[in-house]
């Protein structure tokens, strides 16, 4: 095992739902995307909702990103491709795997944030962090 591995493993810990009321759903998914923009990470429109990118060619070559998905009363947050983390990838886009691993549980941590933020009024909340 090395460094490497065991960023992919962490990545891939990330997983957070959130039920809540279709009301301020709404109000929700926008303060997440948010916080995407502020580390960095560019929200794509996806059909379960929204990838958090640090650009459009990472996501074209497969390198890990924050996927935000609202279905019905669920906000759902994942690492898309957590296993896909790879260094010679990540410098073809002028970053290093360390780097893209920053962004990506930094904005996680802060996304699980704003999901306690709202669990007070929720049904449900589920987070895994590394």
């Amino acid at each position: 095992m090395n460094e490497l591995d065991d960023l992919k493993r962490a990545l891939a810990k990330i997983h957070m739902t959130l039920k809540t009321d279709l009301t301020g759903i709404e109000e929700i998914m926008n303060e997440v995307l948010d916080i995407g923009k502020s580390f960095g990470l560019n929200p794509e429109r996806r059909v379960e909702g929204y990838a958090l990118t640090p650009s459009h060619q990472a996501a074209v070559i497969g390198l890990p990103h924050l996927r935000v998905a609202q279905i019905n009363d669920l906000i759902m947050v994942w690492i898309r491709a957590p296993y896909a983390l790879d260094e010679e990838r990540c410098r073809l886009l002028g970053l290093d795997a360390e780097q893209l691993y920053q962004k990506l549980s930094y904005a996680a941590r802060e996304i699980a944030e704003i999901l306690k933020k709202y669990s007070k009024e929720s049904e449900f909340l589920q987070i895994s962090l590394p």
